[in-house]
């Protein structure tokens, strides 16, 4: 009897050590945002880390006999959370990142919020402008054309995919020329 309670009593523990770690990141998250609003960019990539590492392990993590898991004792309602912490918390990565013209990292932040959330357009939309930066023209296009049919009235979107189209235009006009001079100087040798 004496075991059930103590086991009772660790749940029970574990429980209010995962809504505290919950708030905690949601708090930093917050945090993070309002150095976003102030351009404080370093400052708020510093709060979405910290906020990861509050929710990091709560969830979706391996386990091995003889160790405990959190996620037995943690309520849907909480994971949800979590999920929605750890996803805001990459999209907004990316968005600092974006700011910084670091496109490779901000990228990966966006695979890591579409692997929560595969349709948010916002994500989305971050992705294609990190391949567009990095001249990945096929993917940048994939991901705001799957941004704007999420999203058709946002005129970011719509401004990022007119510059990708402008951009695939100079290309083609350069592989015209291009193929146009190795074909004259191929039939002035003739």
């Amino acid at each position: 009897m004496a075991a059930a309670v103590e086991e009772e009593n660790a749940a029970g523990t574990s429980k209010v050590i995962a809504k505290e770690r919950i708030e905690q990141g949601k708090g930093l998250k917050t945090q993070g945002n309002e150095y976003f609003k102030k351009k404080e960019y370093r400052n708020a990539m510093k709060s979405y880390h910290k906020a990861l590492l509050h929710v990091k392990g709560l969830v979706d993590q391996p386990t091995f006999p003889g160790m405990d898991s959190l996620e037995k004792d943690i309520s849907d309602e909480d994971k949800q959370e979590i999920y929605q912490v750890q996803f805001s918390c990459y999209n907004n990565l990316a968005a600092c990142l974006l700011k910084d013209s670091r496109w490779d990292r901000a990228e990966h932040y966006c695979n890591e919020a579409l692997k929560l959330q595969p349709q948010n357009a916002k994500a989305l939309f971050r992705r294609g402008q990190s391949y567009f930066h990095m001249k990945d023209f096929d993917k940048a296009k994939r991901d705001l054309k799957a941004a704007e049919e999420l999203e058709p009235k946002d005129s970011n979107i719509k401004k990022m995919l007119a510059s990708l189209e402008v951009e695939l235009k100079k290309i083609k006009e350069k592989e015209k020329k291009m193929y146009a001079g190795m074909f004259d100087s191929h039939i002035k040798k003739e």
